[in-house]
């Protein structure tokens, strides 16, 4: 397609034909009083409508629209539509079909208007959409009507239009020249801006540097004093044990109070309100109300555990969520190597290595319940609160996970001594290097105790013998 003439040479041509000739062409477009907003175009010939917006480097318009705006508001009608860069004609103006043109060049969109008509005169808005977002210009074509034959001798008239057209090419030499400052302008902003940018990257850059060698800084302090806190955390330990009359009736206790797990069906206990009824939980015997506490917990190769504290208040009946809000600080194992912190909303994470034993500290008067992994020396979990009632310890062994999570949870006490016939040199090394072990009966209570079981009857017949020699990591 054969591009039309450009704007300003098209308008100084017509202007000198109109005055010389007194006959104006068609396909000649030009301007006239304010060159950015106002174009002149001769009947019958094409008019050139440059739009005021200009498009930056690269670009990308979901919609181009030259319309001619009513009096009343979103009356406008549309004259030439391009959408996706292709042409749409559903709702244009029916005066407008197959006499409109849509060319883009390097900054902007010119629209071409075929057999200029008196009607077409008045005021034209082109508007540039990109994805939500639009911005509209303004422009005005004039039409020019032929004027009558003149009867002046051509001495006469070039009398006259010499002058003009002198007039006229200043009047072109300072549009043009005001274009590129215009133009020239634009793109010392858009410059600027780009540099702008790239000055705000680089600080905000940096800005994330430093934040996060502070962070890596204060991650590795962390870690320190994590270590540190379970060497002074463990200087508290203390021997506890699980209290009957809180259990759930399918859970299994050994007779020193020390393991728990679960059973296969309910037992015939009492009732009672301090009994869990919902949750297969037991709670320690120990109530804390003030000083610093640490006890730890066998956990082996169990796929599911929860350990904690929780506030002597709980419920016991029904289904409880567990989370400080209701009295509970928790860490759960729910699969391998995945733990859950009960906060609210839960906080998961995973550990370098899963522990076998699992450390509780409290500190009532500091509001801290710290949680280690014995195994490794490493921090776990911290909750903080403010406590103002008692506070028991909490465990639950978990279901059985299809027979993977049948073991007991087991409550570490004080290394105690064993008759040198069965004491083996390493276990001599491991008590002089102050190891915590569990020596468990084999036998619970008696029949008659409701609470407890025979333990060769209720207790899997190949964990006695470990339990009997069983050694928890050392202090």
């Amino acid at each position: 397609m054969e591009r039309p003439p450009s704007p300003s040479g098209s308008w100084l041509l017509g202007c000198l034909l109109t005055l010389a000739f007194l006959q104006l062409p068609a396909q000649v477009s030009g301007h006239t009083g304010d060159a950015d907003k106002f174009y002149l175009a001769p009947l019958g010939g094409t008019a050139e409508l440059p739009c005021p917006l200009l498009l930056w480097p690269g670009m990308v318009l979901s919609e181009v629209r030259w319309q001619r705006p009513a009096h009343l508001p979103h009356t406008a009608q549309a004259v030439h539509v391009l959408q996706d860069g292709q042409d749409s004609d559903g709702d244009l103006m029916p005066e407008y079909k197959g006499r409109t043109e849509l060319v883009r060049d390097a900054n902007s969109y010119t629209l071409y208007i075929r057999n200029v008509r008196l009607e077409d005169r008045g005021p034209y808005q082109c508007q540039f959409r990109v994805g939500n977002q639009s911005r509209e210009g303004n422009v005005t074509l004039q039409v020019a009507a032929p004027a009558p034959t003149s009867l002046s001798s051509p001495e006469v008239a070039l009398s006259v239009v010499l002058p003009i057209l002198g007039l006229l090419i200043l009047l072109g030499i300072w549009v043009i020249c005001k274009q590129k400052r215009s133009k020239e302008k634009l793109l010392y902003e858009q410059v600027m801006e780009v540099e702008n940018l790239l000055e705000d990257h680089a600080k905000e850059k940096g800005r994330l540097h430093k934040a996060l060698k502070k962070l890596r800084k204060e991650l590795k302090l962390k870690r320190a004093a994590a270590n540190a806190g379970w060497r002074r955390a463990r200087l508290h330990f203390v021997v506890v044990t699980l209290d009957p009359d809180t259990a759930h009736p399918k859970l299994i206790l050994s007779e020193d109070r020390r393991c728990v797990r679960l059973g296969d069906k309910k037992r015939p206990v009492p009732d009672t309100p301090q009994r869990f009824d919902f949750v297969v939980s037991v709670l320690g015997s120990e109530c804390f109300t003030t000083g610093c506490h640490y006890w730890e917990v066998y956990v082996g190769e169990k796929t599911k555990w929860i350990l904690g504290v929780c506030s002597e208040s709980v419920s016991r009946k029904g289904k409880v969520t567990a989370s400080p809000a209701n009295g509970h600080w928790l860490v759960r194992q729910s699969r391998r190597n995945e733990y859950e912190a009960l906060t609210s909303p839960q906080t998961y994470f995973r550990l370098k290595e899963s522990p076998k034993c699992v450390g509780v500290f409290l500190d009532y008067e500091a509001g801290v319940i710290s949680f280690y992994n014995v195994t490794d020396k490493s921090h776990i979990f911290t909750f903080t609160h403010s406590f103002s009632s008692p506070l028991r310890p909490f465990f639950e062994p978990c279901l059985h996970d299809e027979g993977r999570n049948t073991a007991p949870l087991i409550i570490c006490t004080e290394l105690q001594k064993s008759e040198a016939s069965i004491v083996t040199k390493q276990e001599e090394k491991s008590q002089a290097n102050g190891d915590v072990s569990l020596k468990v009966n084999p036998s619970l209570l008696s029949p008659q105790g409701s609470e407890l079981l025979p333990f060769n009857d209720t207790w899997p017949s190949n964990l006695s013998p470990a339990l009997q020699g069983f050694k928890a990591p050392s202090l």
